[in-house]
């Protein structure tokens, strides 16, 4: 029986991987093209200033000059009269160079034409464009409910960035003009890039419970002020996403059956809703603002405030929601109005409690 053969490597997981980097790193830097450009340009630059110091018996510095003034083909003249071994090694060293020249203007041609290179400058280009971005949502996962979720929230008005492994779903938002990262949105340097420090909040909307599991956890384990909400496909996947951290988890398929449900049981009260909430080309939402330090409707009731908006609740900091506001109810900074109204008549009441 054959003995097992000892491991090349010691058995330490973290030294393989950084021996295996390293090696990685050292190919990468002797292949790169550029790299290899430089080190002719400097092997020839070496031995065109060795070769007239030998021949010529010049000074360095002539011999430099020399060796300079032929490979770039400047043509100032000779330092010093050369003779004829001299001319014979300067007509070579002239081809040579000619060579490199042109060997150096294809890479470069190449280089910035190439699919890697426009990748990269696009890349550069959207991190500058994900460091502007300030209180955005992070959806993870561009599916259908992910789909979905965007355009809503693009409608509203957020802000929002998109998570998504796949290379399809990257190139749909690109499309739409919608910012994508292409990677894991349980990988914590994913999450950074896309701004988790200075997001409002995140929605793991994959198809996967336990991969939303994985990025509630690592979004928490980085901010655990961040609101999160979590999709689930299973109920009995809920607690562990609660577990995890998740402010909110929603079964897209039980609030469909409950609507499906409604419609069947009260056909006439959904027509009605669904009516209310179309008025020609508008549309009637709910809306919840907090009212601001600075807002002009800061210590106001109601009365005088005069919103172009319904009213449907009010709550104080600290106190209960007031289902039925009165006209003298007051809008004390920090309290929270949920209106309904039009789109336009809410961007407006936006400003106002913003101040």
């Amino acid at each position: 029986m054959n003995s097992p053969s000892k491991p090349k490597y010691p058995q330490n997981v973290a030294g393989e991987k950084f021996y295996a980097y390293g090696r990685r790193r050292v190919r990468l830097i002797l292949g790169h093209p550029y790299l290899a450009v430089l080190g002719l340009l400097l092997t020839l630059v070496t031995f065109g200033t060795g070769g007239y110091m030998v021949i010529e018996g010049w000074e360095p510095l002539d011999a430099l000059y020399m060796t300079t003034i032929t490979l770039t083909t400047i043509g100032y003249g000779e330092t010093q009269p050369l003779s004829t071994a001299g001319r014979v090694f300067t007509i070579g060293l002239i081809v040579i160079g000619v060579i490199i020249a042109s060997y150096t203007v294809t890479t470069t041609i190449e280089l910035f034409t190439s699919n890697d290179f426009l990748a990269q400058l696009r890349t550069r280009r959207r991190r500058r464009a994900l460091e502007k971005f300030e209180n955005h949502v992070i959806i993870c996962g561009y599916g259908r409910m992910g789909r979905s979720l965007t355009n809503e929230l693009r409608i509203r008005g957020s802000t929002v960035i998109v998570i998504d492994p796949t290379e399809e779903a990257i190139e749909i938002c690109r499309q739409r003009g919608i910012p994508a990262i292409q990677g894991t949105a349980s990988d914590d340097r994913v999450l950074l890039e896309a701004g988790l420090k200075r997001a409002n909040s995140l929605v793991a909307a994959t198809g996967s419970d336990a991969e939303n599991v994985f990025i509630v956890l690592t979004a928490k384990s980085i901010r655990s002020d961040l609101q999160i909400f979590a999709r689930s496909n299973a109920e009995s996947s809920i607690p562990k996403l609660e577990s995890a951290g998740a402010n909110k988890v929603i079964i897209p398929y039980a609030i469909a059956g409950r609507r499906i449900a409604h419609m069947l049981t009260h056909p006439n009260v959904t027509n009605f809703l669904d009516g209310i909430l179309e008025i020609d080309d508008q549309q009637m939402r709910l809306e919840e603002f907090i009212i601001g330090q600075n807002s002009p409707l800061a210590d106001k009731t109601l009365k005088e405030a005069k919103l172009n908006v319904v009213v449907l609740a009010v709550d104080h900091p600290g106190q209960t929601v007031f289902t039925h506001p009165s006209a003298d109810t007051k809008l004390l900074p920090g309290t929270a109005i949920i209106v309904m109204g039009l789109d336009e008549e809410l961007h407006k009441l936006e400003k106002l409690v913003k101040g």
